[in-house]
């Protein structure tokens, strides 16, 4: 969550991808600002409405400080990565 590195220039902030099809169920838009919400926290990104993502499932990155997506995971961590279990989180969206 340094932003020092060059993938930065990937993504230079983080957004939440979202397929189209719940992008649509939701009523959002390719820019909307959505909140992403879990039993541990909460956090407001940029929304990118992803053809390659899949209908329930939503993907971010964890590299803007600004952001603090780490609030959403768990204390929980991956035994052999040493990295929170963020792929085993339950999120409700909504507009920001």
């Amino acid at each position: 969550m340094t932003m020092r590195t060059p993938n930065r220039t990937l993504r230079p902030t983080d957004r939440l991808d979202v397929s189209a099809v719940d992008a649509a169920k939701h009523g959002f838009s390719e820019g909307d600002r959505v909140r992403v919400e879990s039993r541990y926290g909460a956090a407001v990104l940029l929304l990118h409405v992803d053809d390659g993502s899949r209908p329930g499932e939503v993907f971010a990155t964890f590299s803007d400080p600004a952001v603090s997506l780490n609030l959403v995971t768990s204390r929980w961590r991956d035994a052999h990565a040493d990295t929170p279990e963020y792929k085993l989180t339950a999120v409700r969206l909504e507009r920001a």
